[in-house]
């Protein structure tokens, strides 16, 4: 089984006089998220690279830096920024809802986003979501991967009325 393309990750900092450098220039092998020890993920499954994590907003650039991608790590950080890139087998998906707001391209292929009440939406190559913390879930109907990227940034709960609409994942 082949496994989905790795994302190439440049990370740019500072020298100790103040010049710009890249500070890291690696591949990162996409992982499957729902196995106990994120063994790089094949084509079948569903396939995440953890490219960036922030523990604050605004984030500390200066501060040393920690490798996430293939860690077990919560969807959304509670105070701080997600850059991930998702692959996405044929398939369904399912049905989740985290505490962020979600910025998400689709770099190729096709997907449906699934809402709560049967809602279905197509997005193809290019296309922009804005997901703010609704029930929701992605499906791949075609017979290839489908890529995307999101990025996710910490929100206030959805109350709705009384209620508040808690985190799934």
């Amino acid at each position: 089984m082949s496994h989905p393309t790795p994302v190439r990750r440049v990370v740019t900092g500072h020298s100790p006089s103040g010049k710009a450098i890249i500070d890291s220039d690696t591949q990162l092998t996409p992982y499957d998220p729902l196995s106990q020890d994120c063994t790089p993920a094949t084509e079948d499954k569903l396939a995440f690279t953890t490219i960036w994590r922030t523990e604050s907003v605004p984030a500390k650039v200066q501060e040393s830096w920690t490798e996430l991608n293939g860690s077990q790590i919560p969807l959304a950080h509670p105070v701080g920024t997600t850059i991930r890139m998702v692959d996405f087998p044929p398939g369904p998906g399912f049905m989740h809802r985290t505490l962020s707001i979600d910025f998400g391209v689709v770099l190729s292929g096709e997907v449906t986003l699934e809402l709560d009440d049967g809602l279905k939406t197509t997005l193809k190559t290019g296309d922009v979501v804005v997901q703010r913390g609704t029930i929701h879930g992605w499906s791949n109907s075609t017979a290839g991967p489908v890529r995307m990227l999101f990025a996710m940034l910490p929100s206030e709960p959805v109350r709705i009325g009384d209620e508040t609409l808690e985190a799934t994942m």
